[in-house]
């Protein structure tokens, strides 16, 4: 495996692919407030055996291969379903409704069908285990479907694809799920598979970089453009040039200018750059999460965002001419330097500062919506906070250390530490409703602690969250985890994160029994 010089990227040897056979059965975020529902599993007890996380991940990882494909309508495929009844694996019946999850948004759940944004990180799972285990099936296997899904879900009209955070691609009728009246693309997270994508298929992933710039970019002279573009015709949106989404951009050309030199996506990252340069705070030097809409007038500022945009900035300028990846460092720079100038964890209930005002740096919710007036978000991060538009500690801090690795700021540093600390003393509420995201943020933040440190209180926690976690979600009818941690509502969805919890169990086995081993995990839920 070889590393990019952020060391964010990476390039897995993995196996040949080998063609799909169809087997005969085929198998975002909580509210701020949702029911008590079950109790959380107790930890092990000492000198009891812990769980075998490589076998709880590679039972996961078979099953999903065996039963949970693409064997439906008129042409199977060997794409994977995002949500799977657990016993006996398979899709739910045409027509069949699942349980509604509390917290969990209609028009975000894909329940008949794939879409691999959802669960980007069975795809690094599987390459994983063919270098752990010496498997190559399990890295064919991501190929194969990988390329399938470029080479058949991709919109002829703009280039994108059929995935994100409102869109899937139907088993039944083959064609796009569609959750709007329009067909909306927007990224869900980032896609760090791209190095693996351009092997499989470059025509597929160049013709979607710049479809990005065609399609989902409003006006190419300023920069405005939205996180929602339309997916079958060309259809951008504007003034919602949120900075995580703009980073995801600039991470995609970047990429593709790599490979093909093509002077177009330097000029899409310039048009980018200049937005964002011009759009500053003229008295905080913030970036802003929204220009010219009338909600916020350019005052909502959302610091995890701009962090994310930092960590893309970094990792393109490796990519780009001398000039335009001095721009993006310095852009990315600046961006630090007013995250750090943040006051975070003033209270035991007030970790770090999700929404703020762009000006005074402060928390506050700057937006209004004239249709619910009254409607408030959270404004700091709790430890079990998982909401849509909410964020646990342990969320910020994961992308705060992906960007520490690439500056080695100290000040970083001290928020890892800082919000690592709240978790060793803190498990979630008894009775509560819990999903797999935040715990699997939990243990990837504490492993990231103690790879810092070397303090083993920090792995005790990791391996303390990593049995919770089996206890909530895991029991002996089903090598999936359920969707939520009670029985009640009983099947497997990849919207509450489940490839984010199979991915952290992987990596704590990895940093217990394989430290020195060729793999290369990549947190991305930012």
């Amino acid at each position: 495996m070889k590393r990019n010089a952020a060391g964010t990227g990476m390039f897995w040897k993995v196996g040949a692919t080998r063609a799909f056979v169809p087997t005969v059965f085929a198998f975002a975020f909580i509210a701020a407030s949702v029911p008590a529902l079950v109790t959380a599993a107790e930890p092990a007890r000492a000198g009891e055996a812990r769980h075998d996380y490589l076998a709880t991940v590679r039972a996961y990882a078979d099953a999903m291969i065996e039963h949970g494909r693409d064997t439906y309508g008129r042409q199977p495929s060997p794409l994977f379903a995002v949500t799977l009844v657990r016993k006996p694996v398979g899709l739910p019946k045409q027509g069949e409704r699942t349980k509604g999850i509390p917290g969990i948004r209609s028009h975000d759940r894909m329940l008949t069908g794939a879409n691999p944004m959802h669960d980007q990180n069975l795809y690094q799972v599987l390459y994983a285990l063919t270098e752990l285990t010496g498997e190559k099936r399990y890295a064919a296997e991501a190929d194969t479907t990988l390329r399938w899904f470029f080479e058949h879900c991709q919109s002829p009209a703009t280039g994108l694809m059929c995935w994100g955070e409102h869109m899937g691609w139907d088993f039944y009728t083959e064609q796009p799920i569609q959750k709007y009246e329009s067909d909306i693309h927007e990224f869900y997270r980032p896609w760090v598979l791209w190095d693996r994508i351009y092997k499989l298929t470059p025509e597929a992933a160049n013709k979607f970089a710049r479809g990005l710039w065609d399609h989902q970019i409003n006006n190419q002279n300023t920069g405005d453009f939205s996180r929602h573009a339309m997916y079958s015709k060309h259809g951008p949106g504007s003034k919602n040039q949120y900075p995580r989404h703009g980073g995801f951009f600039i991470a995609t050309w970047a990429q593709a200018y790599q490979r093909s030199k093509d002077p177009v996506y330097l000029k899409a990252i310039e048009v980018l750059l200049n937005f964002y340069e011009t759009n500053r705070n003229k008295v905080s030097g913030a970036i802003p999460a929204e220009i010219g809409n009338s909600r916020s007038d350019g005052e909502l500022f959302w610091p995890r965002q701009t962090v994310s945009l930092a960590i893309d900035l970094w990792d393109a300028a490796d990519k780009l001419s001398d000039k335009l990846a001095q721009r993006a460092r310095d852009l990315a720079l600046s961006a630090d330097k007013v995250f750090l100038a943040i006051p975070q964890f003033q209270a035991e209930d007030q970790g770090f500062i999700i929404n703020g005002n762009a000006k005074t740096l402060k928390a506050e919710d700057v937006r209004y919506n004239p249709k619910k007036p009254n409607k408030k978000f959270p404004l700091y991060t709790r430890p079990w906070a998982a909401g849509y538009g909410d964020a646990s500690d342990a969320t910020i801090a994961n992308a705060v250390l992906l960007r520490y690795r690439q500056v080695r700021d100290d000040g970083y540093r001290r928020l890892i530490l800082a919000a690592a600390d709240r978790y060793l003393t803190n498990d979630p509420a008894p009775r509560s409703l819990a999903y797999p995201g935040p715990l699997a943020d939990a243990i990837t933040l504490l492993l990231g602690a103690h790879e810092l440190t070397g303090d083993k209180r920090y792995m005790d926690r990791a391996e303390h969250f990593a049995d919770m976690a089996v206890g909530m979600f895991f029991d002996s009818s089903s090598p999936l985890p359920r969707v939520v941690s009670t029985s009640k509502i009983d099947h497997y969805e990849a919207v509450t994160r489940a490839d984010t919890l199979m991915m952290a169990l992987l990596k704590l086995w990895v940093q217990q029994n394989r430290p020195d081993a060729n793999v290369q995990l990549i947190w991305n839920d930012r």
